[in-house]
């Protein structure tokens, strides 16, 4: 039987993925923050700890042999502190707990702020990385420290960049219903998504059949506009499609949150970080997922994906 250890198994991303590998038979366990979500994997038959990705000590003897990896812990809106120590000091102390257990693979799972503001062409794993935010640089630094790991004892890291992840349990709709989600500019600006369903498949085959050393970009077939994607999504739901904040008063929040946060060591709802994603110009390639690990993905453009989403909206209600 084939096995998973999934940092950060209790998030939106990391449970998708447990629930997709155990659906496929995998022996799967993991650590997280949250006991609720713990609880939901625990009923399937998924080992969950509970332990913090930035204490050395609470990582020790969770590698076994051929254990598939997944590292699927980070912060866009926290803390700079926080983000530095999930996104960089989290992977230093996972490869070093997994140095030396003979593990399959380890797949780091990151987003496109690698990218910076990103770029007018089509984006691919060739594209160079110019990183203009915390996230950017940190999540850089995060690689740069696996690739030399790789090189020196040949520790078996793949990394993965994620495009904006999406699927039931977001409760998007909602935010546009309640008139709680604003774009940034006038939403020109392409971005390419994942539906969480398709990033498990994308991981599993990364895992299995992707190479050491290689980076994979997790994004469906289509890019589309940060506009024309919640017009959509309005328009099928029969909801207002969201208003617009000025990127000049954006930024002007964003000084304000980040005093608040220096402040209180808080969480802020506004952040350099999420700011510089959410405005990028990412329109990515999905050509490598498809040819060399022959990923079919369920939803292969936002059309299929968005009808899913009122499909499960349906269901719940």
């Amino acid at each position: 039987m084939r096995q998973a250890l999934i940092f950060g198994i209790t998030g939106y991303a990391g449970s998708a993925l447990a629930r997709h590998l155990v659906q496929q038979g995998w022996g799967v366990r993991g650590i997280g923050r949250s006991e609720s979500a713990a609880s939901d994997l625990e009923s399937l038959g998924v080992e969950v700890e509970i332990a913090d990705v930035g204490e050395p000590e609470e990582l020790e003897s969770l590698g076994r042999p051929d254990d598939h990896v997944f590292y699927l812990v980070g912060s866009i809106s926290g803390h700079p502190d926080w983000t530095e120590r999930v996104g960089l000091d989290g992977v230093v102390n996972a490869e070093a707990a997994l140095a030396d257990t003979g593990i399959a693979s380890f797949v780091l799972v990151q987003t496109l702020a690698v990218y910076g503001r990103g770029s007018d062409e089509t984006i691919t794993e060739d594209t160079p990385t110019q990183p203009n935010s915390q996230l950017g640089r940190i999540s850089l630094r995060a690689e740069q420290h696996l690739r030399d790991a790789l090189r020196k004892r040949e520790f078996p890291a793949r990394f993965v960049r994620a495009g904006t992840i999406y699927g039931p349990g977001r409760r998007t709709v909602d935010a546009l219903r309640n008139k709680r989600l604003r774009m940034l500019g006038g939403g020109e600006n392409l971005s390419s998504r994942i539906h969480v369903d398709d990033l498990a498949t994308v991981l599993a085959a990364v895992a299995e059949r992707g190479r050491s050393g290689e980076v994979y970009l997790a994004v469906d077939d289509q890019p589309i506009s940060m506009a024309a994607y919640f017009d959509y999504l309005a328009d099928l739901a029969h909801v207002p499609a969201p208003g617009s904040t000025p990127k000049w008063l954006a930024r002007a929040m964003i000084a304000g949150f980040g005093l608040t946060s220096k402040l209180t060591k808080g969480h802020a709802p506004l952040g350099h970080n999420l700011y510089m994603l959410v405005t990028g110009n990412y329109a990515c390639s999905s050509r490598k997922i498809r040819s060399e690990l022959e990923v079919e993905l369920t939803y292969p453009t936002y059309v299929e994906g968005v009808e899913s989403l009122l499909a499960d909206e349906d269901e719940d209600a």
